[in-house]
């Protein structure tokens, strides 16, 4: 939002140190002590860019290095618009893939809850019931008494216990679907995540003006720890010795997919590189969108099946001597 309302102000003709006090006073007032600390900046001298680079949370690296060179080129305004779409379809790109995620783990979440108000609470009225009609739990049911007093006995160390299990799992949970979603034969979901926000970002940069070694150098900044680094390394290394770029994409193992590369040889044969890495990227995003919702109709009935089979497994186990002495009744 920042940058939008930024650049449509410069469009209109508004100074940068005018149009700096407008947003200050139009804008959210969380965005007040940045837009007040940027205002300040300019008035001494500061150039945009370096007056962003003093804000590190707010404004990344990418959009400091983009402001910049809209700044030599005399194309702030544009550039600034370039980017808010940029970041507008990043955060519609997150949010489908959020929205994705959510079923099955409101599922799994359910499930524990379920499972868990049927130990805590139904779990010991059956036991009384046992108790009363003097049938003594073996086994399975047993062991889910046994589990039952220990929730019942330390609520505080479940707790923590949950807490310290939630944390594990999103440490390594991360790690691991990252690995999940590098593998083929799991969809490669990283691979062309990472390869649309590629195209995006060297369109965006080639189009404010960077010349494509100083952008693949910028973009390499920004996608650090993304298992693409030594990629990235080897195309900057052979864009700077002078190949042309669709010899040097080629040459990259894993980080474009043919189609890309396909797209990307017309687009430097016609001049047009820009416009078809975003035509590759509005591709490879309808691809990732189909493969997120084809596993995902795959992976909810698995769930319910295993859900159901949980559940259905512990019902079993506690209505077990229940349905044992009433097959042993005389008729």
């Amino acid at each position: 939002m920042f940058l939008r309302q930024l650049a449509l102000v410069l469009q209109s003709g508004l100074p940068l140190l005018q149009a700096m006090e407008l947003l200050r006073q139009r804008l959210d007032k969380k965005l007040h002590g940045v837009c007040l600390h940027l205002y300040q900046l300019l008035r001494h001298g500061a150039s945009l860019a370096e007056a962003m680079a003093k804000e590190p949370k707010f404004f990344p690296e990418l959009t400091v290095q983009l402001v910049q060179a809209g700044e030599l080129s005399g194309q702030l305004g544009e550039v600034l618009d370039e980017l808010a779409d940029y970041y507008q379809q990043q955060e519609q790109l997150r949010s489908f893939l959020f929205k994705a995620a959510l079923y099955p783990l409101l599922l799994l979440a359910a499930t524990f809850g379920v499972l868990l108000f049927f130990l805590v609470y139904v779990l010991p009225i059956l036991a009384s019931v046992y108790r009363g009609m003097h049938i003594r739990p073996t086994g399975g049911m047993e062991l889910l008494l046994q589990v039952q007093g220990f929730l019942v006995g330390n609520p505080m160390f479940v707790v923590c216990l949950l807490v310290v299990m939630a944390l594990a799992l999103r440490a390594v949970g991360k790690n691991l679907l990252r690995w999940l979603g590098r593998r083929r034969w799991c969809g490669n979901f990283y691979g062309l995540l990472y390869e649309i926000r590629f195209c995006k970002l060297l369109a965006l940069l080639l189009e404010s003006g960077l010349n494509i070694t100083v952008a693949v150098q910028t973009i390499a900044k920004t996608m650090a720890d993304t298992g693409f680094e030594q990629q990235l390394a080897l195309l900057d290394s052979r864009l700077e010795r002078g190949a042309e770029i669709m010899t040097c994409m080629a040459g990259t193992r894993g980080l474009l997919s043919p189609l890309t590369l396909d797209l990307v040889s017309v687009g430097a044969a016609t001049g047009c590189l820009p416009a078809m890495l975003r035509e590759a990227a509005r591709i490879g995003q309808q691809d990732l969108e189909t493969r997120i919702a084809k596993l995902r109709e795959i992976i909810a009935p698995l769930l319910l099946l295993a859900a159901a089979a949980l559940i259905a497994a512990v019902v079993c186990t506690v209505l077990g001597p229940l349905l044992e002495l009433l097959s042993a009744l005389p008729q």
